[in-house]
């Protein structure tokens, strides 16, 4: 039971319990007892959680005491209606029995006979009511609403009977509903609006003819979308609702009022306001409202917008005209000059240096003179002044030099700032009243030692924690008074914090209750109460913390419980699972420019085309496995594209299998904090194919990874893969491939990973602040199992800023550096290649990776002014990673920079524009700035409910190479066209 009900029932339980107690047992009083029964329902009840709320242990003395708060107990777990306890005689002493009535609860709701409304809506319509459960005795109430319901809809006699089934703790509600005639509507009025718009009013309604079957739901969401399209023309003050007369159970007469208000135009007179957003300034259209408080804040906005910018005089007010169908709103502005700072001079500043005050003002020479910010930073310097403890400071500003404007129309003014220290207050003694803990405890809290300098808000959040550190210790009446006594003088301070403890509170019992699937040793695992320990506030939050990071549970509750002593209570946690099956899908398309194979008769090459590739998803999942939590999911995702086409063939075989040719299904298996309390650990399977610039990669194998969270922003990973990669219709020329690829097109792999991720960002979506840090390390080796051995770094670092004084604006700006190793080895040559007289070759230790694990760049993710991993040189320049065709090899190194600025236009509506630059290099040696490519370009991003959405386009700066036949070679493409999700970067 929950809420008040549930405290009520248990209050009068608590007073009638132990008197039902004393007549069956307070004779046993003092006896040995023997044996302790639960039943319920009649039936053994051996629940572990219930047994230890049991207070009387056999071997022990009967005490009343126990049994009040053994009864007090078993009720706070709020799953019994009634609990009672008997006694009886038994060799060597007393056997009890605790009797507990399990509460009627229902736990689900069945129907039948659902006939008019949609049985989802009317689902919804009860469970938003009722909740997903309830008490078996609120089935007359649910009953009540569902009649309301089938009434909503136009079905007034409807009726409902109901059964209820199923254990007593887990009920089944049945409801048999008969709907009975819908009632029609034999009338529609409207008013509000001159009979000449009714018939406009009826076809945009969709309104019939009378005999139309009623339905109000329907209605009153016919009308809140016409009122919506009415405040998207203008009409601020529309409002439309509906009331019905009943003439019968199955006729009614429909009111219509329709309040459309008069069109509002909003224009403005006078100066231009530069740099705003006039929907924001006068949200009008947001509010839906043209009230006159509404406007004179609009007034204020504007001029202070104005004002923010320099305009120091700035100057707004507005004007009404109009009738009852119109109405013109006109704000007048008048800008007056642009003030700027000629310079700034402070006076009266001793133990702070002129630099000092002018940084902290934050206020340079030739910026627009800005008022609210020139007292922000006067605030700024009265706080570093009170820090170092002149609590009495005063700053005081005025300018001069008002003479004469610029031929330009600006106004300079000097910035006088004038500063009164005032005495500089130190603390003196420092001592604690009415603690039972030595002054030694304390001022390890309060970090307040004499001589410090006296800062009256550091000095209060002292207090705080010490009053914070009393509630963590369960001491929930404590009170912390401050007294601080000043010196006549002012130039010292002694502190006095006087303590009022109050009584500490323990922790008696952790009952959880509620759960049906998950353990309770997993809940429990999750808890930082701990019996016996103090009730503390730092406690409950982490407990709620951990128990919602789960992600097992739709509804928790933390309360406590107290049985008629002071210092102890049990607490409470009461919790809803969520659905252990999860299920998802979704549909797709991809919209990128990737590279083709293109047949001439002098030869073939790369060409660049835009391709649309549909996709679809699935995903299924099961979590609470075992009760633990524990999850388990499938992913899968197919997506309809076109193989690659290997470098020779008949021109007739060009254009390689259209199909599902793009696919991944990949299973895996999680466990949080398997190991400790830090590392989660996952395991996963794969299968993949996917279609590469250059050639098909089909792979699939096993992973292992163990993650460490420290902290809010940090995280470690250990992994280890084993898997098979697969390539097929390469597009590369054969000469042009190394020996690895040529001896290797089906490779198997098994490394070990590390990862490090440092993460402050405010939103990891649409950041705007903070940094991401990201370095990756991988290592394969023939020892463990793999065909080819190597050594990968990554690093990673992106910043991101929104810039001063324009919040609309984001600069973010990233790096990237790729680096790899093949370790050498010694290859069996097939007879194809040139080998050695053992018959054995040394492969190159730069170029011993597998196609699959180089490098690649170019595209929305990297540099933009290329297509996808079409980023490179030619292969006949040191370092290039593109072949004869032009068709990337991919590299051991890659370096990236990143720069963009990020413009929101409107609420949904953004653009970019952005500079790019990196390289591919087919060694580390390889690598050199002097060879970086760039690209440049702009985009727009479209904020959709699943995300941002973008479109970019990006130039090549600089040198455009030629790849192709050498009798006709084609120039790389100046721009390339990329779709996206997310930003990127």
């Amino acid at each position: 039971m929950r809420g008040w009900a549930f405290w009520l029932l248990a209050g009068l339980c608590w007073t009638a319990a132990p008197a039902q107690a004393a007549r069956d047992v307070d004779r046993y009083v003092g006896r040995n007892v023997v044996e302790v029964r639960l039943t319920a329902d009649g039936r053994p009840f051996d629940d572990p959680t219930a047994r230890e709320l049991v207070e009387t242990r056999p071997g022990e003395p009967l005490s009343m005491r126990e049994v009040r708060e053994s009864l007090a107990h078993l009720f706070s777990l709020g799953l019994f209606r009634s609990v009672e306890v008997g006694a009886g005689d038994r060799r060597g002493g007393v056997a009890l029995v605790y009797d507990l009535q399990s509460l009627e609860t229902v736990n689900r709701v069945e129907f039948t006979g659902v006939r008019g409304v949609p049985e989802e809506w009317l689902r919804r319509f009860v469970s938003q009511r009722h909740g997903t459960t309830f008490p078996a005795g609120d089935a007359a109430a649910v009953e009540d609403t569902v009649r309301r319901a089938y009434a909503e809809r136009g079905f007034f006699t409807a009726r409902v009977r109901l059964e209820i089934s199923g254990p007593v703790s887990r009920r089944v509600l049945r409801m048999a509903i008969e709907a009975g005639p819908r009632a029609v509507v034999r009338r529609w009025h409207i008013t509000g609006e001159s009979p000449v718009f009714h018939d406009t009013i009826r076809t945009r309604l969709g309104l019939r003819s009378p005999g139309t079957p009623y339905d109000g739901v329907e209605i009153t969401q016919r009308l809140g979308d016409y009122e919506g399209d009415l405040r998207r023309r203008g009409y601020y003050e529309a409002r439309l609702s509906h009331e019905i007369q009943r003439l019968s159970d199955v006729e009614v007469d429909v009111r219509l009022a329709i309040r459309r208000g008069p069109r509002v135009e909003v224009t403005f007179e006078g100066d231009q306001v530069p740099g705003a957003r006039l929907a924001d300034l006068v949200p009008v259209a947001r509010e839906a409202s043209v009230d006159e408080d509404l406007l004179e804040d609009a007034d204020r906005r504007i001029a202070g917008h104005l004002q923010a910018l320099g305009y120091r005089d700035a100057a707004v007010t507005h004007t009404r005209d109009g009738d009852a169908d119109r109405l013109s709103i006109v704000f007048g502005v008048t800008r007056g000059p642009l003030y700027r700072v000629r310079d700034v001079v402070t006076r009266g500043n001793q133990a702070v240096s002129d630099d000092q005050v002018r940084s902290i003002l934050g206020v340079e020479a030739g910026a627009p003179l800005v008022v609210r910010e020139i007292d922000a930073g006067l605030a700024a310097i009265e706080e570093h002044y009170s820090r170092l403890g002149f609590a009495t400071v005063r700053a005081v500003r005025s300018f001069s030099g008002t003479g004469g404007r610029r031929e330009d129309g600006v106004v300079e003014q000097r910035v006088e700032i004038a500063i009164d220290e005032g005495v500089r207050t130190i603390i003196g003694e420092v001592t604690f009243v009415g603690s039972a803990q030595s002054s030694a405890v304390l001022q390890q809290v309060v970090d307040v030692r004499p001589g410090d300098a006296y800062h009256g808000p550091q000095i209060e959040r002292h207090r705080d924690a010490l009053l914070e550190s009393y509630l963590n210790e369960g001491y929930e009446q404590a009170q912390v008074i401050l007294d601080a006594r000043f010196a006549d003088d002012l130039s010292t301070v002694d502190l006095v914090f006087r303590i009022a403890e109050g009584h500490q509170v323990l922790v008696d019992h952790v009952l959880i209750v509620g759960n049906r699937t998950v353990d309770s040793a997993t809940i429990r695992g999750e808890v930082t109460l701990v019996p016996g320990a103090p009730l503390g506030l730092d406690d409950v939050a982490e407990t709620r913390r951990r128990l919602n990071a789960l992600g097992m549970f739709r509804r928790l509750d933390i309360r406590e419980f107290s049985h008629g002593r002071s210092d102890r209570r049990d607490v409470i946690i009461e919790v809803e699972e969520a659905a252990a099956t999860r299920l998802a899908y979704g549909g797709g398309f991809e919209l990128s420019q990737r590279l083709r194979r293109e047949v001439r008769a002098a030869g073939s090459q790369a060409v660049e085309r835009i391709e649309f590739a549909p996709r679809g998803s699935f995903e299924i999942g099961r979590r609470n496995l075992w009760g633990r939590n524990r999850s388990l999911d499938l992913f899968t995702r197919v997506s309809v594209r076109r193989k690659n086409d290997p470098p020779l063939f008949a021109p007739v075989e060009t254009g390689g299998a259209f199909g599902f040719n793009e696919y991944r299904v990949l299973a895996t298996y999680r466990e949080p904090r398997a190991i400790g309390r830090d590392w989660d650990v996952q395991m996963s399977g794969f299968v993949e194919q996917a279609i590469r610039p250059g050639f098909d990669l089909f792979s699939r194998g096993v992973t292992a990874q163990m993650t460490r969270s420290s902290g809010v922003a940090t995280g470690t990973s250990i992994g280890y893969r084993l898997g098979n990669n697969d390539t097929s219709n390469r597009e590369l020329n054969p000469e042009d491939e190394n020996i690895v690829d040529r001896l290797f097109p089906n490779v198997r792999l098994s490394s070990f990973s590390a990862s490090q991720v440092r993460d402050t960002r405010d939103d990891p979506v649409e950041p705007a602040r903070g940094t991401l840090v990201t370095l990756e390390s991988e290592v394969a080796a023939r020892a463990i199992g793999s065909e080819v051995g190597y050594s990968k770094s990554f690093l990673s670092g992106s910043v991101y800023r929104r810039l001063p004084g324009v919040p609309r604006i984001v600069l973010a700006a990233g790096a990237r550096l790729g680096v790899a190793w093949g370790f050498p080895q010694a290859l069996d040559a097939p007879d194809a290649l040139d080998a050695s007289r053992e018959g054995r070759v040394e492969a190159a230790s730069s170029l011993a990776l597998p196609i699959s694990e180089r490098f690649f760049a170019g595209g929305n993710t990297t540099v933009r002014g290329f297509a996808l991993d079409r980023l490179g040189n030619p292969r006949t320049q040191t370092g290039g990673t593109i072949d004869q065709a032009g068709f990337p090899q991919g590299g051991n190194a890659v370096i990236i920079f990143n720069s963009e600025l990020r413009i929101r236009v409107t609420p949904a509506i953004g653009v970019v524009t952005f500079v790019d630059a990196g390289n591919v290099y087919d060694r580390v040696e390889h690598v050199s700035l002097g060879r970086i490519r760039s690209g440049a370009g702009f985009g727009v991003r479209y904020n959709s409910p699943v995300g941002p959405l973008g479109f970019d386009i990006g130039f090549k700066l600089g040198e455009r190479h030629f790849f192709g036949d050498e009798t006709s070679p084609q120039q790389e493409q100046l721009m390339a066209l990329h779709f996206s999700f997310g930003q990127a970067f």
